[in-house]
């Protein structure tokens, strides 16, 4: 194999591994250190528990529980996939039919919010 192809493999690998290796050491190294590797990921750090989550948390089945969901709200437009939805809302608190709903606050009695999401796909959603 011509060196070119096999050193843009390695480069290649090397950056999915990174990718791959970033959140885990976040986790590892937790704090502002872990913080920031998490960021280097394109993460989202949950500081409380140490935990970066990822794009691929929705995938994974946890995208976390956060204090203050609506703060991430307006990142989201229609279209964007029920993936997208959870890594920046985290897991809804409820979900009815196509209705997903999350609690701003740490107490369920706080104002709540909610986005409709239908085959995956954001339809709407109401930020505070």
């Amino acid at each position: 194999m011509p060196r070119g192809p096999l050193a843009l493999g390695v480069v290649a690998l090397a950056l999915v591994s990174l990718a791959i290796l970033l959140p885990v050491m976040a986790e590892a190294f937790g704090g502002r250190v872990g913080e920031q590797l998490c960021r280097w990921a394109d993460g989202k750090w949950g500081g409380a528990k140490n935990e970066c989550f990822t794009r691929a948390c929705y995938a994974r089945g946890d995208c976390g529980v956060w204090v203050n969901p609506n703060q991430r709200c307006h990142a989201l437009k229609a279209g964007d996939s029920i993936g997208e939805v959870y890594f920046q809302l985290g897991n809804p608190d409820k979900v009815e039919g196509n209705t997903y709903i999350w609690f701003e606050g740490k107490k369920r009695d706080f104002v709540p919010f909610n986005a409709t999401i239908e085959r995956g796909v954001l339809k709407s959603v109401n930020c505070l």
